[in-house]
């Protein structure tokens, strides 16, 4: 087994750093706007009225906003992420099976948020943020105007404890896009048929803190070689021709921890709108929310372990690393700098109805469209040649230069779909309930722990009371539950052990199970002023 093969699965576990970004997004899409008639209705209300939110569901639907009104909302939510590593029959790597994380599990509840300007990623005690929007239709007017502030995309959670196995695919996570400002307009045509239009100026963000080790049949050959070699006397005897003894690189040690913080303050999309009420029984509508291409930049910090580090510097002053120095690792404690990555933020369409075959029943359906595939790959750029990318390029040329990796993901486009039903008590007060079928994007050979998402059900309820003639009070519960099987060897993201696989699996040879769920709660008011 030549050198250049065992440095493979330990230099190109780098590339895994832009791995968790789309998995991420399907958990966060459209949970943390907030607005407690979808949440309550399953998403389903592209058809319906969602008052200042329909900025974001159907930009048409503003049309139904009359006079001057403003909405507060507070939005809150739990998160439980779960997962537990069992070894596989005859689990071992050269005969090492010591892993102290089989057997194992994962849990964390604790949120993390992205907060410009402010310090980055930061732990929270508590996940909850204040939304607020305002409209402004003129009297005898066909034009409505609105912005709104909302969360399209947010998403983060924190592992503190050094002993969690889970540290291995994200210690600390967070996806976050904020719509700041999103000037709109709704045209009412004629009775039955209104036209929107909403433009929203966003910040996206992603930061991602993560450890890495690298259990393979290569880290335990490296570790038996440091056992056989570096004994006393053959150490002086080899070292000057061959010197592995700087330091120990074994499968269940952790290698390395990187930190990643990219971010853009401007990224503008547009969503387009139509509502045709034909009859007060019956209304159908459909929105487009387009893409937004990005360019994030940010920092990266990589600091490897002491075993990590003196092991490639001891084998460059070699006779063998002189040699093919150019391949191997400097053994840096620590490589520091500026990062970029180009990103899609993908398009979606979706459209439903709106039903009211009795006076106090309303059923709504809707589909949605989401074309993930534009994840099909990212592309990283680095502000210099890094250890990992001296490796990367020469196994992997097609996906990797000097200073750049390029990431193939695989992943598909979506269509999810929900319902949701609506029975007026009386005329101040509404009950809802909904539930929404939310498939995965993410193929099963792709399935991991940073983001362990698989096809999942979102089930919703909440109530609207009207306090008087101008304002109205909501209330919206989610809950969310999605759970997977990563069976050992069938995902190249987590549990792979080939010696040709060229990813990153912390977890070769365990198989996973993973639990996400979602506790998630919104209370609005709306008022006219």
């Amino acid at each position: 087994m030549t050198s250049r093969a065992m440095l493979q699965p330990l230099l190109l576990a780098g590339l895994a750093l832009g791995w968790w970004l789309p998995a991420q997004a399907q958990l966060a899409n459209n949970l943390t706007i907030g607005n407690p008639k979808a949440m309550a209705m399953g998403n389903a209300v592209t058809a319906d009225s969602t008052g200042i939110d329909a900025v974001h569901y159907n930009p048409a639907a503003l049309s139904k906003l009359k006079g001057r009104m403003t909405t507060l909302k507070m939005i809150s939510g739990v998160m439980d992420i779960r997962a537990k590593f069992d070894p596989r029959e005859g689990y071992n790597f050269f005969g090492y099976d010591d892993d102290p994380y089989k057997n194992s599990s994962t849990r964390t509840t604790t949120p993390a948020m992205y907060l410009p300007g402010l310090g980055g990623m930061t732990e929270m005690p508590l996940l909850a943020a204040p939304l607020a929007g305002l409209s402004i239709n003129p009297p005898g007017s066909k034009f409505t105007f609105a912005t709104n502030v909302y969360a399209p995309m947010a998403l983060g959670y924190s592992r503190d404890s050094d002993s969690d196995p889970g540290r291995f695919q994200g210690r600390q996570v967070s996806l976050q896009r904020i719509t700041y400002f999103s000037p709109s307009l709704a045209y009412q045509v004629n009775d039955e048929l209104s036209l929107g239009l909403s433009i929203g100026f966003s910040h996206q963000a992603m930061a991602l803190n993560q450890d890495f080790r690298n259990p393979s049949l290569l880290t335990g050959l490296t570790q038996e070689l440091n056992r056989a070699l570096c004994q006393p006397g053959l150490q002086e005897l080899l070292g000057a021709f061959f010197n592995v003894c700087g330091g120990r690189i074994g499968p269940f040690d952790s290698l390395a921890n990187l930190q990643l913080d990219l971010q853009q303050s401007l990224s503008p999309t547009y969503n387009l709108g139509i509502l045709w009420e034909p009859t007060d029984w019956f209304a159908w509508g459909a929105t487009y929310q387009s893409e937004a291409r990005m360019h994030l930049q940010g920092k990266y910090r990589i600091e490897y372990s002491k075993d990590w580090a003196g092991f490639w510097s001891g084998l460059q002053g070699s006779l063998f690393g002189a040699i093919f120095s150019p391949l191997f690792p400097y053994g840096a404690q620590e490589e520091s700098g500026n990062a970029s990555l180009k990103l899609t933020y993908p398009d979606s369409f979706s459209t439903g109805i709106k039903v009211r075959p009795f006076d106090k029943w309303q059923f709504n359906f809707d589909l949605r469209w989401v074309g993930y595939s534009d994840w099909n790959n990212f592309e990283i750029e680095f502000d210099r040649e890094l250890d990992i990318l001296r490796i990367a390029k020469t196994f992997s040329s097609q996906n990797a230069t000097n200073r750049s990796i390029i990431l193939d993901r695989g992943y598909r486009d979506t269509w999810s779909w929900g319902v949701g039903v609506q029975y007026e008590v009386n005329d101040r007060l509404a009950l809802r309930a909904g539930y929404e079928y939310r498939p995965s994007a993410i193929p099963k050979n792709k399935a991991d722990v940073l983001a362990p998402v698989g096809d999942a059900d979102l089930y919703g309820l909440g109530f609207a009371y009207r306090w008087d003639k101008d304002t109205t009070i909501e209330a919206g519960f989610n809950y969310f539950v999605s759970k997977q099987s990563i069976p050992a060897g069938s995902s190249c993201n987590a549990n792979c052990e080939g010696l040709d696989k060229l990813v990153y699996n912390p977890y070769a040879g365990l198989n996973i199970e993973t639990t996400v769920k979602a506790y998630i709660f919104s209370l609005s008011y709306t008022t006219r002023f």
